[in-house]
């Protein structure tokens, strides 16, 4: 009789991670692009510079607006945990 030595490999903690790696990833690259295209640089006319203060506010209105519903999803989610 042939026993099959061949294993599938174990994951390891890294791999379970690799999805919340992805999305870190893909956080930290939106961010830099909001960062780079709210800040305001030396050689920008006036009117640019104006445009990126709005656009930090607009930002912010944004995040402002979305996080009620962010805690409420995460108090879903300890209450789902539980």
């Amino acid at each position: 009789m042939q026993e099959n030595t061949e294993r599938e490999p174990e994951s390891t903690p890294t791999e379970k991670n690799k999805p919340a790696d992805a999305m870190a990833g893909k956080v930290k690259e939106t961010y830099e692009w909001w960062n780079n295209l709210a800040t305001i640089n030396e050689e920008d006319p006036l009117w640019v510079g104006a445009a990126k203060i709005g656009v930090r506010l607009f930002g912010i209105l944004i995040l402002l607006a979305l996080s009620p519903l962010i805690l409420v999803g995460f108090l879903m989610a300890f209450i789902a945990a539980a």
